[in-house]
């Protein structure tokens, strides 16, 4: 059951020019448990704001956030403002039902767009922590290579055999030094997997991004009910 938490700030620190990693203490009388790939809600005066959860399970002392300002947000003002000082934080936690509690059982795709890929850290830790059995492979979309805050961390995920990760830009003209790959996160794994007869795949992103991917997924074999994202309970697709 979510549970509410009054949590202490641990560090606040930027990881590069808009994107900030928060560490938050657990409550050490508090008996708290999420799976990997769920999220929690950041309490705001007036409402609550969801996030992914970071950190993987097995980090039972500290919650990790990723949070990026988002422009014309005017919650996203305030939690930046709340950021700037803060000492303690309030939390729902968890939520969410877009997640793994053991490690497949065949290949694994994750696909992230933005700061999707908090999520896909948090499963992907958790898998490496419990042993992987079947190759995952991790494609993060972005618009500029600059917003690749934690490319370092990704590249030493993929030294595990089994471990691939492929960075994706959007827009080419916003990195012009950069030469990996280019255009839709979702098209470049379609590009590498031509059997989807057997995988499993979870996205996070914006309904938009969610939907065409899973669409093109179905097109090229995958059964729906093989692709999750957290999209598919808060925004389901409009029937007509």
């Amino acid at each position: 059951m979510p549970q509410v938490l009054r949590c202490s700030v641990r560090s606040i620190e930027y990881f590069n020019h808009d994107t900030r990693k928060i560490v938050l203490d657990v409550p050490s009388r508090a008996d708290v448990s999420f799976n990997a790939g769920q999220y929690l809600e950041l309490h705001l005066p007036e409402k609550k704001c969801p996030f992914s959860i970071a950190s993987s399970p097995h980090q039972q002392d500290l919650i990790e956030l990723h949070i990026r300002p988002t422009p014309g947000s005017e919650d996203s003002v305030q939690i930046e403002a709340m950021l700037d000082n803060a000492s303690e934080l309030t939390v729902t936690i968890p939520r969410g039902d877009c997640f793994l509690t053991k490690v497949p059982q065949r290949p694994l795709i994750l696909i992230a767009a933005s700061t999707g890929v908090t999520q896909m850290k948090s499963i992907l830790e958790f898998v490496l922590h419990q042993g992987i059995q079947h190759p995952v492979a991790l494609y993060w979309g972005v618009v500029a290579d600059s917003d690749l805050y934690m490319n370092d961390l990704c590249e030493s995920w993929a030294v595990h055999d089994l471990v691939t990760y492929v960075p994706v830009v959007s827009d080419p003209d916003t990195s012009p030094s950069w030469t990996g790959r280019t255009g839709l996160v979702g098209e470049a794994a379609l590009t590498d997997f031509r059997d989807l007869s057997d995988i499993s795949v979870v996205v996070g992103g914006g309904p938009a991004m969610v939907y065409a991917t899973l669409d093109r997924f179905v097109e090229h074999g995958m059964a729906e009910a093989n692709m999750q994202s957290d999209i598919f309970s808060y925004a389901p697709r409009p029937t007509a």
